[in-house]
């Protein structure tokens, strides 16, 4: 794939590394990684970014925050550089505004007007992005097995244990306890987990809840409701992370949304073998709606 490693830094100062297939075009698409991620390890990515290409679309796959469990990042700060860590297990959900925004700038100054936000798993940072900042830049969303981590644990938990840990989750991120690590039952995978990542889409107040498949009446859902550009939500049939079901989760989207919901037949949640059904999927949507 060719390309070049690129970089931004936000409003705070993280500098964050992405792969830019720049093809002079107006039009881009702009992916995240999921929780604890990274910009290239996903086989679907480097497909995607070559069929984009082929279409004159420029591709940015873009590291955010909450790249890794944990990582160091360099930061600049008053004219210097110095090291501050964060990671998936410690990223605070609602500095997602201040990721997305310096990417969509840095879109911008090469020359891209127009923007389709696409996720894979934690995708609701950009419908969180969307709902808080309305940008006109960006003309689509693309959800990629958008995940309810909320959800895992309701089900691994049980509904008395998850309310109890949900209460003590926030008087531990009231009383400045946010980086304090769970022990790893609290966490949907075997990674570590802080109380402040897990606050921020791991609970039912959770602002990166906007997904809540488990709970079909939660107010969350108005988010996605709202969304007036064009969206492409896509599940693998096989994504044993999606709970309760593949079935349940794309009943609720179609309700939901105005969303076009597509399954890829035996793929998981991140499409390892099926890379060129994604991507077909996707290059036709975009396609048909801004070409």
């Amino acid at each position: 794939m060719k390309g070049e490693l690129v970089k931004t830094i936000t409003l705070d100062g993280l500098e964050l590394a992405g792969f830019f297939i720049d093809q002079k075009s107006d039009l881009a698409v702009l992916h995240f990684h999921g929780t604890a991620g990274d910009f290239y390890t996903h086989k679907f990515v480097d497909t995607e970014g070559k069929r984009l290409a082929t279409n004159g679309i420029s591709f940015l796959t873009a590291n955010n925050r909450g790249h890794d469990v944990f990582a160091d990042i360099r930061k600049h700060k008053d004219g210097k550089v110095e090291w501050t860590q964060i990671g998936g297990g410690f990223e605070k959900f609602e500095d997602c505004l201040l990721d997305i925004k310096a990417w969509i700038e840095f879109l911008v100054k090469r020359g891209v007007k127009k923007i389709i936000l696409q996720g894979h798993s934690l995708s609701q940072k950009n419908l969180y992005y969307q709902h808080v900042k309305k940008d006109k830049r960006v003309i689509g969303q693309i959800h990629l097995s958008p995940q309810n981590d909320d959800g895992l644990m309701f089900y691994a938990l049980g509904e008395k244990k998850y309310k109890e840990i949900n209460n003590k989750i926030k008087e531990m991120v009231k009383k400045g306890k946010g980086n304090e690590i769970l022990s790893k039952e609290f966490s949907p995978v075997s990674y570590m987990t802080s109380a402040q990542m897990y606050y921020g889409y791991l609970t039912d107040y959770g602002k990166g809840t906007l997904t809540p498949y488990h709970n079909p009446d939660s107010l969350n859902w108005k988010i996605i409701s709202e969304v007036k550009e064009p969206l492409l939500v896509i599940f693998g049939s096989k994504d044993i992370y999606m709970k309760p079901s593949v079935e349940t989760a794309t009943r609720l989207i179609k309700e939901k949304s105005r969303a076009e919901v597509k399954i890829i037949k035996d793929a998981s949640h991140s499409y390892l073998g099926y890379e060129k059904q994604l991507v077909k999927v996707i290059i036709d949507w975009v396609k048909k709606n801004f070409l």
